[in-house]
């Protein structure tokens, strides 16, 4: 949990199946798609990466590979499913990017992102840091990936543009969040969709960000399931949309950890955010007894170091399932009374009269 609430880490420093058998490090012609590059297990995927030149297709047989991979330019990298599993080795080309203990990093600069890269359809894990990491990005792709027991986040994203995180599963990813989205004005429709996020300190992180859309995920197993947070930086959090989401049985109680507090048994979690629209989830059984536990529940946002935390302000929480989340299914301790709560089916709520 150590960068859930905290500063971004630039400014810190199923599955498809593979083409036909090549050669390793092979490269043939791609048409108007670029070349495509075949590795076989036990060799270099930076080697495939260096070579290539934009708009390529880096190609991964079943079998393992050593991570570390550092990605500046438009490519595509896919493996093939489930079967492809790429872990930790010996050498990690994403310390030169200032980005240690990445499967991969796809690492641009302020006004100068990486465009179009794609990772897809294969599996990484026990990073000590992210599975998948991207900073400085646009148009960046996780597909198809199951990110499993990294250190930190599962998939993440900063300071980047309408990226696609669709169709993964992070799973155990115990310390951060399985999916995140982070420290962007504008994240011009980033979408977080059809992933499964289960066994994570947080299932899906929306933090200082806006435009962001999370939709018709599965989230289960996690101590808190989605989390839109107001980390106190300049900017704040809002403008996100999170609806048709199944969020059940967020279980899991996460101790305290720095300015985190502990965790456990809740659906979807504000600390703070402006006019973020929580529409038509599915949002059951979260169960603790920590304060913030419960359905949907709002708090203000982190303090900034010197200041006062920001209320949870008009946001409409509209038309959800919320049942069976204890001690409520509804909580507004927001600090406003600008938030709407309408057409929820629930049971319990707090301050009596949301449901």
């Amino acid at each position: 949990m150590r960068r859930i609430f905290s500063a971004s880490l630039g400014t810190v420093v199923v599955l498809a199946g593979l083409a036909s058998v090549a050669p390793a490090s092979q490269a043939a012609g791609g048409g108007k798609g670029g070349r495509t590059h075949v590795v076989l297990p036990g060799h270099s995927i930076q080697a495939a990466v260096d070579r290539a030149r934009p708009g390529d297709t880096i190609r991964l047989k079943a079998g393992r590979y050593e991570g570390g991979v550092l990605v500046r330019k438009r490519l595509t990298i896919r493996g093939a499913g489930n079967k492809t599993v790429v872990l930790p080795g010996h050498h990690d080309h994403c310390a030169k990017a200032k980005a240690p203990g990445m499967g991969f990093c796809v690492v641009g600069r302020a006004k100068h992102p990486v465009k179009g890269v794609t990772i897809r359809n294969l599996s990484v894990q026990k990073f000590k840091g992210n599975g998948v990491f991207g900073i400085y990005t646009d148009r960046f792709t996780v597909m198809a990936v199951v990110a499993k027991k990294n250190g930190e986040y599962g998939i993440a994203g900063y300071r980047s543009t309408r990226g696609r995180f669709v169709w993964n599963w992070a799973l155990d990813n115990d310390e951060d969040a399985g999916l995140y989205v982070g420290d962007t004005a504008n994240a011009h429709g980033t979408e977080v969709a059809w992933n499964h996020s289960y066994g994570n300190t947080l299932g899906v992180l929306v933090r200082h960000a806006h435009h962001v859309n999370v939709h018709d995920n599965a989230i289960t197993g996690n101590c808190v399931g989605v989390a839109l947070i107001d980390d106190g930086q300049k900017g704040g959090q809002g403008h996100n949309n999170v609806w048709k989401n199944k969020v059940y049985k967020n279980n899991r109680t996460c101790a305290a950890h720095g300015p985190v507090p502990a965790l456990g048994g809740t659906g979807i979690l504000f600390f703070g955010g402006d006019r973020n629209t929580v529409k038509k989830n599915v949002v059951k059984h979260n169960r603790g007894k920590l304060p913030y536990s419960g359905g949907i529940v709002l708090f203000p946002g982190v303090a900034p170091a010197h200041g006062h935390a920001r209320p949870a302000r008009h946001n409409l929480i509209k038309a959800n399932t919320v049942r069976g989340n204890a001690p409520y299914d509804l909580v507004n301790k927001s600090g406003s009374k600008t938030n709407r709560f309408s057409h929820n089916k629930c049971r319990t709520s707090k301050p009596r009269g949301l449901c």
